[in-house]
């Protein structure tokens, strides 16, 4: 009888111990897709200052626009929220063209009415 509690309980155990090491397993995997996520992401990142800076670059050889002039656009863009705080404004849903309703999200049409709805660049 002993060695029928004995075994029940290592079965309970080693059960246990598969579970961990299936969540550990789990666990690294989510690990190594952010860590590859967060690459392209720096990626990304990396070419939209280079980007940047050759636009800027190009703005100040060809047009006279000097670095004051576009720290003062900076602040201007980001004072549009009444704070200095190096974030842009959050922009509230716009209305809808025809209903006058908010937008909802991304969605290419209103969903109270079905208007097509088109959207600028730097919209959010």
């Amino acid at each position: 009888m002993m060695s029928g509690l004995f075994i029940g309980g290592a079965s309970g155990e080693m059960a246990r111990a598969n579970r961990a090491e299936a969540a550990g397993e789990r666990a690294a995997r989510t690990a190594a897709e952010v860590r590859t996520q967060t690459e392209a992401i720096t990626c990304d990142v990396e070419k939209l200052f280079m980007i940047t800076e050759a636009l800027w670059t190009i703005l100040k050889e060809q047009h006279g626009y000097s670095d004051d002039d576009l720290i003062g656009k900076i602040q201007e863009i980001d004072l549009r929220d009444g704070k200095l705080d190096g974030k842009v404004a959050k922009q509230n849903n716009p209305a809808c063209p025809q209903c006058k309703r908010a937008l909802i999200g991304k969605h290419p049409v209103c969903l109270y009415c079905g208007t097509e709805v088109t959207r600028g660049p730097f919209e959010r």
